[in-house]
């Protein structure tokens, strides 16, 4: 599923980290007149930054005291004046979701924030998707469990255990996974009955 692109961004946050400068300026007034509320710290201050567009200006960065920001809940967008390899090396490790060169102009910002909001979200979501796709590889044992107990218990073979499953969890509005760890739970949870 195709969600719309987010183009409007009234209401959303920013924090610019650079030095005051004319770029700072010119990045704070267009930002703003976009709707979005900004603030701007000193360059270097990347810590405990909350916004839902973080700009930071990648030449002014310390790489032995500045830390990258967190990246999942901010999109991030780093300004770049000097392109050489260290620099450019240092900005690429903050993962950015977009970037502006200097000097800013006003033109460029609107396409910056555009790309840095949907593709933080494509990103975020990915994510999401491939824990969730984790989570359920981690459980795939139990189900296998669950199926050899079925099979155990009915006398019948794995893709009827398995289909039986499958219909259960649904009935249930649950996931073949989420079933299967509960049928091995509870029956590693029955004591076994002592032979003798």
């Amino acid at each position: 599923m195709t969600r719309r692109p987010i183009q409007n961004f009234r209401g959303l946050s920013a924090v610019i980290v650079a030095p005051d400068d004319g770029n700072r300026a010119v990045l704070a007034a267009t930002l703003e007149r976009l709707g979005l509320a900004v603030t701007s710290r000193p360059a270097g201050l990347l810590a405990g930054d909350a916004a839902d567009v973080l700009f930071v200006d990648a030449d002014a960065l310390d790489p032995g005291r500045d830390p990258a920001p967190s990246g999942g809940t901010t999109a991030l967008v780093t300004v770049i004046g000097h392109e050489t390899p260290s620099r450019l090396q240092r900005a690429y490790e903050l993962e950015p979701s977009a970037f502006l060169m200097k000097p800013i102009r006003p033109s460029g910002v609107f396409t910056a924030v555009y790309f840095a909001a949907n593709e933080h979200r494509r990103r975020r979501e990915t994510l999401e998707r491939l824990a969730g796709l984790e989570a359920r590889l981690g459980a795939r044992r139990f189900v296998i469990k669950a199926v050899l107990q079925l099979v155990e218990a009915h006398g019948i073979d794995d893709e009827e255990a398995y289909r039986r499953l499958r219909r259960e969890s649904m009935r249930q509005r649950v996931t073949v996974e989420e079933l299967a760890v509960q049928l091995v739970a509870r029956r590693e949870s029955v004591p076994r009955r002592q032979s003798g």
